[in-house]
């Protein structure tokens, strides 16, 4: 065990507590902390109670500091007005304690910055942890602890919930209990300060006495680690995650389509994505997914089945099945002859198997039975409505039969939709293993998350080649830093050209100019057509001032569109500095993609692909993941967008080389894992062309490569 996890186990699994700031008054926080550890039924010669101002409270003796115990502590409670916390914080350490929760509020919540960091310090100076400040404590039903001021220790399970918000905590102990979910712990994580919830992920992936790992996270600090250690759980043990927030932000102007596009939410989702971390939109969904998967074995396989009595539910769970990536099998006519024993004729044996409304619980029995002894069938979907004739509970105990007789492992998921009598058979079902459901959709999307999730463990089974990448980083780094000395962070045209080509990411070579008579050598050097573009550090943007023609055929033209770059720009940017023109030759026309990446607060640089173009934020066909990425990542990204039938070749047209976009992708990728100065990449649009087509597979016609403001 490592010294965190050690320090853990005694924070959630104490042998020995000390509330600092237990009261005698039953109104205030630290006397109800003190009474529901005693009622959690841990020893009472192990609770400690701390208050320089009593002798007895709740019948146990009390000290006048946690230094006067005469016994170890493996977990202080703090208690008091935020200005003592320091104080007793000192006194804990300098005890020997290693595990520390405060429950005190007054830190950084109400903008107390240095103070929380002082109590950080405070702590590792004596090799201890703290938990919080700002929570409302734990509740551990392994050991039975419940060691805050949460009303009541929640049932006992197998699902562990880690929770930002102490009052949803508080809320949730309840409900969990009344809806027959059974937690390991339950933690509030306040102001994380120190222990954080990447922290307990790794605690609750080795702790056997936990199945699935739940959390309602509001923020998470260093998004890196986050994804590294999420993905290693992920293999071990479903991680579920409520994460609200996804309005997009609009506190400052992005500059970038790839920081546009990015908004405010899309890091979390695609690093849930890629760490196998399943994200629920609401805190239903979060408990009933995690039930399905403490209850469940994971599937062997896809084909699913839905039973029914209801033609309406049926209906509204096969929507569901196509949302939630769930796979309705086709009913084999040998097990279609069989199901039709337990339903009358007018019954179906399609999937949906609609049993029809005059199913009894005995055709309910026969039916599950039929199918789950059928090897074809991997899962099922049971679904009930309440009809006059059958009692819900006797349809309840004949799945329970049906199941038990066979027990080979196939999962099963039911809904009851009716009033008490359904509500009180879903409790049954749940109580012998079985998720149950009020509405079809939920017991749906719970068989979807189990099979989502199989998908992904099934993709860590593969072995990924590391593969190399060659760059000239030394280049690469002399260009970022003659910028940054220049106190700039938007690269010209030509730097970022120079930049993306130390990369290997193919790029249209430029020719920068000062006046018309250079322009036209230039132009008659690199052969007609060509484009003209303005070089400014003010201008990334070049289309909304006029600082781009395309297609100059001749030596007139050049002239022409020298002349109107520069009383464009200077009409529409006049505060701009103009460096000069570059001439560039006119490349084939290609399909347009685009490939970009902004810097994200929490995770870092978060990588675009998608269909390129102007209209790339109208129609905003991208998709997104966090770097650093291999060809398999890339190969997904283009395949979850349009654009991937403009690689392949549409209507006739000759496949691009897929492979090389591929291989783009990576490399843009690793420029932005190289240097944490960048801030944006855009590269719109990359043209790609058919096989064969042209001398190359795909060139960049627009670079532009934004740095971190220092």
């Amino acid at each position: 065990m490592t010294e965190l996890n050690e320090v853990i186990t005694k924070l959630l699994r104490p042998n020995s507590i000390a509330v600092i700031g237990a009261a005698r008054e039953p109104e205030k926080i630290g006397h109800v902390v003190v009474k529901n550890i005693l009622e959690s039924s841990f020893p009472k010669e192990k609770v400690f109670p701390i208050n320089p101002n009593a002798d007895e409270i709740l019948g146990l003796k009390c000290y006048k500091s946690i230094k006067d115990v005469p016994y170890s502590i493996d977990l202080a409670i703090i208690v008091v007005p935020a200005k003592i916390v320091p104080q007793v914080l000192k006194e804990s350490v300098e005890k020997g304690v290693k595990a520390i929760a405060i429950i005190s509020a007054g830190f950084k919540e109400i903008g107390n910055v240095k103070e929380e960091l002082e109590l950080v310090e405070i702590a590792r100076n004596g090799s201890a942890r703290i938990l919080g400040p700002n929570i409302v404590g734990v509740a551990d039903t392994v050991k039975k602890v419940n060691a805050g001021f949460i009303q009541q220790l929640p049932k006992q399970g197998k699902i562990a919930f880690i929770s930002q918000s102490g009052a949803l905590a508080i809320g949730l102990a309840g409900w969990t209990s009344l809806k027959q979910i059974g937690l390991s712990d339950l933690v509030s994580i306040g102001n994380k300060a120190d222990l954080n919830e990447v922290d307990f992920i790794e605690y609750f992936g080795d702790d056997k006495c936990t199945k699935v790992i739940t959390l309602y996270l509001e923020g998470i600090d260093d998004g890196q680690r986050f994804l590294k250690v999420s993905k290693e759980v992920s293999k071990k043990k479903p991680i579920i995650v409520l994460k609200p927030g996804k309005a997009q932000r609009t506190s400052q102007a992005i500059k970038s389509h790839t920081g546009s596009l990015a908004g405010s939410d899309i890091a979390y989702e695609v690093a849930f994505k890629q760490a196998g971390v399943i994200r629920a939109p609401t805190i239903v969904e979060l408990f009933d997914w995690a039930t399905a998967f403490d209850l469940l074995p994971l599937p062997h396989g896809e084909n699913s089945v839905i039973l029914t009595n209801g033609g309406g539910a049926g209906v509204m769970a096969t929507d569901a099945a196509e949302e939630f990536e769930v796979k309705l099998m086709d009913i084999p006519k040998d097990l279609a002859e069989n199901l039709r024993k337990f339903m009358p004729p007018f019954g179906s044996v399609y999937n949906p198997v609609d049993l029809t409304g005059m199913a009894s619980s005995n055709d309910y029995e026969g039916a599950l039975k039929a199918l789950l002894e059928d090897e074809r069938v991997d899962n099922v979907i049971v679904l009930y409505c309440h009809t006059a004739q059958t009692n819900p509970l006797d349809v309840a105990n004949a799945i329970i039969r049906a199941k038990s007789s066979l027990n080979n492992g196939k999962p099963i998921t039911a809904s009851f939709i009716g009033g008490k009598e359904c509500d009180d058979a879903i409790k049954l079902l749940i109580s012998n293993g079985i998720p149950a459901y009020d509405i079809p959709e939920k017991a749906v999307s719970s068989l979807g998350q189990l099979l989502k999730y199989n998908r992904f463990l099934e993709k860590q089974k593969l072995t990924i080649k590391e593969q190399e990448v060659k760059v000239d980083k030394n280049k690469a780094e002399k260009i970022i830093k003659a910028v940054l000395k220049e106190k700039r962070n938007i690269l010209l045209p030509s730097e970022a050209a120079e930049l993306a080509e130390s990369y290997g990411i193919p790029v249209v070579s430029k020719v920068r100019v000062s006046n018309i008579e250079e322009a036209i050598k230039a132009a008659n050097k690199v052969g007609y057509p060509v484009v003209l573009e303005v070089e400014s550090p003010n201008i990334l943007h070049k289309v909304d001032v006029g600082g781009i023609i395309l297609n100059v055929k001749d030596q007139d033209e050049v002239k022409q569109a020298y002349e109107k770059i520069m009383a464009s720009v200077k009409q529409k940017a006049p505060n701009a500095e103009i460096r000069g023109i570059l001439v560039r030759k006119m490349v084939p026309q290609g399909r347009e993609i685009a490939i970009g990446v902004h810097r994200d607060a929490v995770f870092g640089p978060l990588v675009m692909f998608g269909s390129g173009g102007t209209f790339i934020e109208l129609y905003k066909d991208v998709t997104f993941r966090v770097a650093p990425l291999t060809k398999e990542d890339a190969e997904e990204m283009i395949n979850e967008t349009k654009a991937s039938k403009l690689i392949e070749g549409i209507r006739g047209e000759k496949p691009s080389d897929k492979e090389k976009v591929k291989e783009i992708i990576v490399r843009v990728a690793k420029l932005a894992e190289d240097f944490p100065e960048i801030e944006d990449v855009d590269i719109n649009p990359l043209f790609v062309y058919g096989v064969g087509d042209y001398s190359v597979a795909a060139l960049a016609a627009d670079v532009k490569v934004i740095l971190r403001k220092s």
